[in-house]
Formats: structure tokens, C-alpha cells, sequence
């Protein structure tokens, strides 16, 4: 076994219904720090502290969002763990517990990316302005994935960019979990930041 296998096996899990739970408590801690982080939070050397804060708020955007739907997914009775390799039928996409004939068929190492968790979310949530919901995971995700594999000192900001992200999670604490979010990530000067399930 190799290193990478074995510390995968310290994870290993196919993920039941019961288990949405863990995934929003993770969500709900993520998403407020990337609410309220701030510069003094930060221990770095002054010149780096924005630029650290800011990276680390779209990281914690990113893990938050994907904990979410993962969370929201299992809660709908859908399965995130992927088949295993060479298991038909294989729909490579989240189903639903009930059409899966045997569980040993599920692949306890892999679940279902973001990408495409996000792009089967209509399944749990009808939404007429589609578009516009999905605008913000998308952000989010992007967030996720530069922020966990580049540094850069500068980013372009720009604020419709958490507008959306908040608009897209308020909706699934509404739709998905019957909750009302209180949510804005703190960028600019002066700017509080609020998570609050009310």
C-alpha cells in the first residue's frame, strides 16, 4: 500500500443520509469564518496580511460551499460516493440510496467532485433563475481550486463576485435546508461581516 493509498484508507467511507449532519456543521464553520476573518486574524507580516485574509477567505468560501451541497445532497437521500471502476451501471453522477442495488458497488475513496455536484443540483433544487444561482457556486468553486494551487499577490476584486456567492448559499439555507441566512463576506474597508441562521 502505498502512502497515499494508506492515508486515503484513514477516510474511507461510504456516506449515508445520516452523515449530512457532519457536512453542514463544516459548512456552517467555514462559511462564517469567510464571513468575518479578518486582518488582525491573520499572523504574518504586515505587507502580507490582505493578501492573506483574502486568500483565505476564498478557500474557506470554496471547502464551505462543497461541504454544503455535499450536505444537502446526502440530506435528499443521494449518494456522493462514486462507483467503483468497471461497476454498470455507472451513471457518474450523485443517485439516489434507493437505486443503488449493492452498496459494495460504491468506491469508499472517491466522492463526486464539485464540478459535478454543481452541475446535478437542480435535481435538489428547481430554480427558475437558474443561471443566476449557479453563477455564484461556480465563482466559489474557482475560488477553491486557484486558491488551493497558486499564490499570486494580486487578484482582481470585484464585488459582484461575493454577491453572488452569498445570493447562491442564502438560496440553498432557504430551499435546502429550510433555514434563513443572515450572510456577507467582509472585503471591503469597513464592511462587517455576518453568518447568521436566524
Amino acid at each position: 500500500m502505498s502512502i497515499e493509498e494508506e492515508i486515503k484508507s484513514q477516510y474511507s467511507k461510504v456516506y449515508q443520509n445520516t452523515d449530512w449532519k457532519a457536512f453542514k456543521v463544516m459548512a456552517d464553520y467555514y462559511l462564517s469564518l469567510s464571513a468575518k476573518l479578518m486582518k488582525k486574524d491573520i499572523e504574518i507580516s504586515i505587507d502580507y496580511k490582505l493578501m492573506c485574509r483574502n486568500i483565505q477567505k476564498r478557500l474557506y468560501i470554496g471547502i464551505g460551499v462543497e461541504l454544503l451541497l455535499k450536505g444537502l445532497f446526502l440530506k435528499n437521500n443521494y449518494c456522493i460516493n462514486k462507483m467503483k471502476k468497471g461497476k454498470t451501471p455507472n451513471p457518474n453522477k450523485p443517485i439516489e440510496f434507493k437505486s443503488i442495488s449493492n452498496q459494495s458497488d460504491l468506491n469508499p475513496n472517491e466522492t463526486y467532485t464539485l464540478n459535478k455536484i454543481i452541475e446535478n443540483i437542480d435535481e435538489i433544487i428547481d430554480r427558475e433563475n437558474k443561471d443566476i444561482f449557479l453563477k455564484g457556486l461556480k465563482i466559489a468553486k474557482v475560488f477553491r481550486n486557484k486558491e488551493g494551487h497558486i499564490a499570486v499577490f494580486n487578484h482582481s476584486y470585484k464585488t459582484q463576485n461575493y454577491t453572488d456567492i452569498e445570493n447562491s448559499i442564502i438560496v440553498i439555507y432557504n430551499l435546502g435546508f429550510s433555514e434563513t441566512l443572515n450572510y456577507k463576506i467582509a472585503f471591503s474597508k469597513g464592511e462587517k461581516g455576518k453568518f447568521k441562521i436566524e
